[in-house]
């Protein structure tokens, strides 16, 4: 370990390779509080705390009652890239979109080609999940983001998932609630995208997401006149 850290960071680092050693993808279980202790030599107090620091840097996450799980997230904190900061929101929102057009038609389009039939199952998971609650009327920003993560791990490509994380953009930059006939459309539109990827097609995928990303620049154009 390295000694120029506290023993809570070296844990802490221990503990990132012990996910990479181990191959363990987001959702998979970690070891628990006492055999990580064990592994590592140390006390089961310095394992909770650093625990509390992967946690913070979303490198994992606690279920209660369930136990510790690698992060959706893998290690990307909610804004890194400080959009918070620049303060116009619909202009950010904007401009991510922009970026996302840049990249997400063709990660639909990889995905029908390369996706495997667990990861089109756990995306017609996530896109349930998302239309339940846009349809409900509720905050679907994680749902959302987690399902177009989805479709990047799909890809093949395996830097571009985080960038799809921070592309969606933390919740407090997005302007307003969607209206209902706007939900409406991005239900249709993810289950457009979903069903091209299922069925191999990557030209009806890249063309799927090109009408979603649409959809969702409508959205935010009507949000940013309110």
């Amino acid at each position: 370990m390295d000694t120029g850290k506290s023993l809570t960071e070296r844990v802490a680092d221990e503990i990132v390779r012990t996910i990479i050693g181990k191959e363990l993808n987001p959702g998979d279980k970690l070891p628990n509080e006492f055999e990580l202790a064990a592994k590592l030599g140390v006390g089961r107090s310095t394992v909770r705390e650093a625990i509390k620091a992967l946690v913070s840097r979303n490198v994992v996450e606690i279920r209660r009652g369930a136990g510790t799980f690698v992060s959706d997230r893998s290690g990307v904190s909610e804004d890194p890239l400080g959009l918070q900061f620049l303060g116009d929101t619909a202009r950010v929102a904007t401009d991510l979109l922009e970026l996302r057009f840049m990249m997400e038609p063709r990660l639909a389009s990889l995905a029908a080609g390369n996706s495997t039939p667990d990861q089109i199952a756990e995306m017609m998971q996530l896109c349930d999940a998302c239309e339940r609650k846009m349809l409900d009327g509720e905050d679907f920003s994680e749902e959302n983001t987690k399902f177009h993560a989805a479709i990047a791990r799909a890809s093949g490509n395996v830097v571009v998932p985080n960038l799809a994380v921070i592309l969606c953009g933390p919740p407090s930059m997005m302007p307003g609630t969607p209206s209902e006939q706007a939900r409406d459309e991005l239900v249709r539109t993810h289950r457009e995208i979903l069903s091209a990827i299922a069925a191999r097609d990557g030209m009806a995928a890249y063309d799927a997401m090109l009408l979603h990303l649409a959809q969702c620049r409508r959205s935010v154009a009507e949000q940013s006149l309110k």
